[in-house]
């Protein structure tokens, strides 16, 4: 398994992969994964096994307490981000037992410590709360305003969290 950092070449491969793990509803743009590399392409990565794209992570520095717009085309940035978004994990169906996920996740965790992250957080989607708490996040309780915002994550989204010392 080979991870290396997401380029504008990859987004055909993106589509497919997350066409394979995600409800409709979730489907995100070529133009938005090119608006989030372009924003930072530090904390995204492609999983490659046998010549073949499998998998990708796309991570982006933001404030705590906030999102990223699902299928959003104009992303900044904020000068004061205090955390690591990862805004998307997908591996295809194919290299899930051979350690994608695993690779993708650590590839994300060592450039934000590296960078001085210490902590992430993401939305769970399509009851995937169960594999995040396996990674050390937790479940965090929103405010009214964020909930709102979740809900264009589907039905049971969960705010997750994990801090580093």
């Amino acid at each position: 398994m080979k991870i290396r950092k997401i380029s504008q070449t990859d987004f055909m491969d993106i589509s497919r992969i997350q066409r394979e793990c995600y409800s409709e509803d979730l489907l995100e743009s070529v133009g938005s994964f090119s608006a989030k590399l372009s924003a930072n392409s530090d904390f995204s990565f492609i999983a490659v096994q046998n010549e073949m794209f499998v998998g990708y992570v796309m991570a982006l520095p933001w404030i705590y307490g906030e999102l990223l717009d699902l299928d959003g085309v104009d992303y900044s940035v904020p000068v004061d981000a205090d955390s690591l978004c990862i805004h998307d994990i997908a591996v295809s169906r194919k290299a899930r037992n051979a350690g994608a996920a695993k690779y993708l996740l650590n590839a994300v965790l060592e450039s934000a410590k590296s960078r001085g992250y210490r902590q992430l957080f993401l939305v769970a989607v399509q009851g995937a709360s169960s594999y995040w708490k396996r990674q050390g996040f937790e479940a965090v309780q929103v405010s009214e305003e964020l909930k709102h915002h979740l809900s264009a994550y589907g039905e049971g989204a969960e705010y997750m969290t994990r801090t580093y010392e």
